[in-house]
């Protein structure tokens, strides 16, 4: 009966928000519910998650004013049970989550380190777009292309970088279609030539 009495006070002064409490309970029961996550956690979200995030999930869950009601809890078998469950439901509800959406399909994911010689190395990531020294490369081989060009040519080149079609130039420009692809067409072919993309 002492024993119920006392984790009843101890609960409730950690409802409200006494620290001392918090930090009894804490060192009471958070061994055992890391214990339950880390049995729990599958192996696809250990590289994502720390158990100590499914920890602090399960005390912000028991521990807020509109908590469950853990002085219900006749001793501290029971709420260590009661803590396991909560626990276990954390993390297969993040699994869930992660394994039955698209936006979190675990299968599309690679990890940032592999294996190498038996050590993690970083894994090379690929941009989607040009490496700085590609970047530097195009701009040295489209002055070459514009060297000598009219000003009309290169604000109708300087559009199309943009990304405006050639209706879209022409309407701007204020000439024909066929116009502006007349004087984009030579350089497109110069650039072929190159072979230059």
């Amino acid at each position: 009966m002492d024993e119920q009495r006392d984790l009843a006070g101890l609960v409730e002064r950690a409802k409200t928000g006494e620290e001392a409490a918090i930090r009894e309970l804490l060192l009471r029961f958070e061994s055992d519910v890391r214990i339950v996550v880390r049995a729990r956690l599958p192996r696809v979200l250990r590289s994502q998650f720390d158990t100590m995030d499914f920890v602090q999930a399960v005390w912000a869950s028991v521990l807020t004013k509109n908590g469950p009601d853990l002085a219900r809890f006749d001793n501290t078998r029971r709420l260590r049970g009661y803590l396991a469950k909560v626990a276990t439901n954390k993390v297969f509800q993040e699994h869930r989550k992660r394994t039955q959406t698209q936006k979190f399909d675990l299968k599309r994911q690679e990890p940032l380190y592999m294996r190498s010689s038996g050590r993690e190395v970083p894994r090379p990531l690929i941009s989607p777009g040009p490496t700085p020294s590609q970047d530097a490369q195009a701009g040295d081989r489209l002055a070459q292309i514009m060297d000598g060009c009219s000003d009309s040519v290169l604000t109708i080149i300087a559009l199309r970088r943009q990304g405006m079609t050639y209706a879209e130039i022409a309407a701007q420009v204020g000439v024909h279609v066929d116009a502006v692809r007349r004087k984009v067409e030579p350089i497109r072919l110069r650039m072929e030539e190159r072979r230059w993309q």
